[in-house]
């Protein structure tokens, strides 16, 4: 077993949002969960085994719009309005089968496809940042409306602000602005 610091743990968190928010709590690993996240994350070693499950308290919250480290793709956490909500799901989880490390810390979160659509992946918090939406957004154009939408879905998810209604008619410009920009790049596309 490698015996690393609770401090040397926490650094090897890619998410500077989660390592801010685990020193905040003043969160200490078990000793176990410090030896899998250095063999993981620091020898970055592949864990299959069971029982190498480590609880990660995260700071995303439902309707916080967040991007995978290194990624544009925005998305809207959808699930776990607090840590409550976070250790009481945990406390629930683990009285079921052993499960590994790829079941650490994961959140619901929402992507909008290029068909208008949301569709949902499973991320690890450890690889997530708080994303900003700029407050001027430039209608008329797809990445206009993605950004539009992202806000809509993320205000409605919180309860804030928005309707089903404004969501829906967002989603629908989004997927018209789509077809516009694909029709004038096929209409100017030189034929042969």
């Amino acid at each position: 077993m490698n015996m690393i610091t609770n401090e040397e743990a926490i650094a090897l968190i890619p998410s500077k949002t989660v390592r801010d928010y685990l020193i905040k709590l003043n969160w200490e690993f078990k000793e176990r969960d410090k030896d899998i996240l250095y063999r993981y994350l620091g020898l970055k070693e592949k864990l299959v085994c069971y029982d190498d499950y480590v609880s990660v308290p995260y700071p995303f919250r439902s309707g916080d719009i967040v991007k995978e480290i290194g990624k544009e793709e925005l998305g809207i956490i959808s699930r776990f309005k607090d840590d409550t909500s976070f250790f009481n799901w945990f406390k629930e989880f683990n009285q079921y089968d052993p499960i590994d490390w790829s079941d650490t810390g994961f959140t619901d979160i929402d992507f909008l496809a290029d068909n208008g659509r949301f569709y949902r992946r499973h991320i690890s918090a450890i690889y997530l940042e708080y994303a900003e939406i700029p407050k001027e957004i430039i209608k008329d154009i797809p990445e206009g409306y993605y950004r539009t939408c992202i806000r809509i879905a993320s205000e409605f998810i919180r309860g804030t602000e928005n309707s089903m209604e404004d969501l829906h008619n967002c989603l629908e410009a989004y997927s018209r602005s789509l077809l516009n920009e694909s029709s004038v790049f096929v209409s100017s596309y030189p034929h042969t």
